[in-house]
């Protein structure tokens, strides 16, 4: 009996972990390009929020996961499960000199949990 109880919480466990959803360790990818109106940010930074749906209360300090654009208007989020997620960013505008950010939520379903998905987050001054 003790044997059959130990099985089934070794399973159980492994079940709980297996099936963790909205963090890292799958294999679907984002590419998230940052725009303002029609204008692509060069080099934005980007903030994930795991298993979420809204934007946290502090975007910029609650957050999971954070990728400093490099080349161009976009960066690449790797390496995601299927789940919520919000992405929040932030970046600076030069046709208008001022500083811009915004948010948006996605989900990674089931059957694109292997793919790369492309997305623009939209963000206003």
């Amino acid at each position: 009996m003790k044997k059959a109880l130990l099985y089934f919480i070794a399973l159980s466990a492994s079940v709980i972990t297996a099936c963790k959803k909205g963090d890292t360790g799958g294999d679907a990818s984002i590419s998230a390009h940052v725009k303002h109106h029609a204008t692509s940010i060069n080099l934005p930074t980007v903030y994930v929020k795991f298993d979420a749906k809204e934007l946290p209360s502090d975007p910029t300090n609650n957050y999971d996961l954070k990728i400093v654009g490099t080349d161009g208007d976009h960066v690449h989020i790797h390496g995601l499960r299927y789940g919520n997620y919000y992405l929040y960013a932030t970046g600076y505008d030069s046709t208008i000199m001022m500083p811009v950010a915004g948010g948006i939520p996605i989900k990674i379903k089931w059957g694109d949990r292997k793919k790369e998905m492309e997305i623009t987050i939209p963000v206003v001054e």
